[in-house]
């Protein structure tokens, strides 16, 4: 929730939007108005996978919720709050619905699994006045697959769903405490750092990461590896991985951290190994802050690195183009500093969350006055 709308609910409340949100539990302790405003939060029963007997009671749920009152917009984003929402809004004539697609959760997928899940995501299309994806191959990518008509689809600018807040994610921020965290991990000031922001999945590709930092380590010794992210036991990396981020040498893995910037501003180069993505939002977070990227060229990830600008891509899987790409970066200084000046630049100009909302703003209220 924090990444996918802080600083969006203020904004719309500020040009006379009022905001009612329905989640399926969780922990709303981090839930605070400078972020998020002062929405009404509707806690319903939604399980997170499929679950037909349980997702019978979250449809009810959602029901008798949009059954309460008349929304000029229902924006519906997650794939199971998706289904049921956009079924919902169908059932009690609410609506209009917007349908913001993150990811294609079946890309990895074959056979009836993913047909499956293509099915899931052609109802809620078909349920939704417009589908908005967070990248244009994403888009692309939706109409290849028959899940709507391009016609219905429409981009917020040059991608992303909420932008990055420019001031928050800016150079020098955090620049006191990432020197505290360096000490207390022990990295030498003058030692380069590689960074991963991300859960510690296998599609993410971070089984690729310890060959990635020993091959960099071999060119430059004192290169490390920080880590930041949590485990996802619906796609587990291997125990060797998870061994080498516990024992492994020049190797600091720091969990989940609700704010990553002080980790950012310990980094000098991001490393991206992801297989793919809907919007690489953490490359973006990476660019903001003067940090040049080595990432897949992939989708989710093309768009968001400019490849040569504000960083490198190298073919999906190939471990050794990364390690060389990163040392390619490291052992020249006037490139990173190109790189990472080019890729704030860039971030300001087309993803600043002020661009992002006022195209978001937009979108909605043009719905909303065509429904009514």
């Amino acid at each position: 929730m924090a990444t996918l709308y802080r600083g969006l609910f203020p904004y719309l409340e500020r040009h006379g939007w009022e905001i009612e949100i329905a989640i399926g539990g969780g922990d709303l302790s981090g839930f605070n108005p400078a972020d998020f405003g002062d929405p009404v939060i509707h806690q319903l029963t939604i399980e997170r996978e499929l679950s037909p007997i349980k997702d019978i009671g979250g449809l009810a749920s959602f029901a008798k919720l949009l059954s309460s009152r008349k929304y000029d917009v229902i924006h519906v984003s997650t794939p199971k709050a998706s289904l049921l929402g956009s079924i919902a809004a169908a059932l009690t004539r609410n609506g209009p619905v917007v349908f913001v697609y993150r990811r294609r959760v079946y890309e990895l997928m074959s056979g009836m699994k993913q047909r499956l899940y293509i099915g899931v995501d052609k109802v809620i299309a078909a349920l939704s006045k417009k589908v908005v994806p967070i990248s244009r191959e994403l888009g692309d990518q939706l109409v290849g697959d028959g899940v709507c008509k391009r016609e219905k689809l429409h981009f917020i600018g040059s991608g992303s769903s909420n932008g990055i807040n420019v001031d928050r994610f800016a150079p020098g921020a955090e620049a006191k405490g990432a020197a505290v965290l360096r000490a207390e991990l022990g990295i030498p000031a003058d030692a380069p750092v590689l960074l991963f922001v991300g859960r510690i999945i296998g599609e993410k590709g971070v089984d690729l990461l310890p060959e990635v930092h020993s091959r960099v380590k071999e060119r430059i010794p004192g290169a490390h590896l920080v880590l930041v992210g949590p485990e996802d036991d619906r796609d587990p990396v291997k125990p060797e991985t998870l061994n080498y981020f516990g024992k492994g040498d020049q190797v600091h893995w720091l969990g989940y951290r609700s704010d990553p910037r002080t980790a950012y501003a310990l980094g000098d180069l991001f490393v991206f190994p992801s297989y793919f993505e809907g919007f690489g939002n953490v490359l973006l977070e990476a660019a903001a802050m003067e940090i040049p990227s080595v990432a897949f060229d992939v989708s989710g990830v093309r768009e968001a690195v400019a490849n040569d600008v504000s960083g490198t891509l190298v073919p999906s899987g190939d471990a050794a183009g990364m390690a060389e790409a990163s040392i390619a970066i490291l052992n020249d200084p006037a490139l990173r500093e190109r790189m990472a000046k080019a890729g704030r630049e860039r971030v300001v100009r087309e993803y600043a969350s002020a661009v992002v909302h006022e195209e978001i703003r937009k979108l909605l209220e043009a719905i909303a006055e065509a429904g009514r």
